[in-house]
């Protein structure tokens, strides 16, 4: 949605819709114009998830875990409603060739995004591929990141 909120002024203003993050810049332009001015692109409103209270974008976790080398690079965030009704997310990463599963590699895993993220998550590693039919790695141009099954019937 594209909308000109000024029609009769010489430069009309036009606002649309993306679903982009963005922040308003303090301080006053450098140019010395007189216009509010935004940060970069943050993220995306519709690949967040609230989670107890922190709004969490699975997308970050790109930068955090394919710099590992103990790592293919490929996540899936899986957020559920336990039984006592509090929301929890378990991210499952898929572990490089030859890397093995272990408590220390969970334990580190769920320090760095619990230092990150600001909230604690539960970690899956699992082997390489698994991951792909539920990322539908295959078949899109951006993979799925987010699975919310709060809300799905049982």
């Amino acid at each position: 949605m594209v909308t000109c909120l000024f029609k009769d002024d010489v430069y009309p203003i036009i606002r649309f819709n993306s679903n982009d993050l963005t922040a308003l810049q303090p301080g006053t332009s450098p140019l010395g114009l007189n216009l509010r001015r935004i940060t970069g692109f943050l993220g995306r409103s519709d690949n967040m998830v609230k989670l107890r209270g922190i709004n969490i974008y699975p997308t970050a976790l790109t930068a955090w875990l394919g710099a590992r080398g103990d790592t293919t690079g490929e996540y899936l965030c899986r957020v559920a409603r336990n039984p006592a009704g509090r929301d929890d997310m378990t991210v499952m990463i898929e572990l490089a060739s030859g890397v093995a599963d272990s408590a220390a590699l969970r334990a580190d895993f769920k320090a760095l995004l619990k230092q990150r993220l600001g909230v604690e998550v539960e970690i899956a590693l699992v082997p390489a591929g698994v991951l792909a039919p539920l990322t539908d790695l295959e078949a899109r141009q951006k993979p799925i990141r987010l699975i919310d099954d709060r809300f799905a019937k049982p």
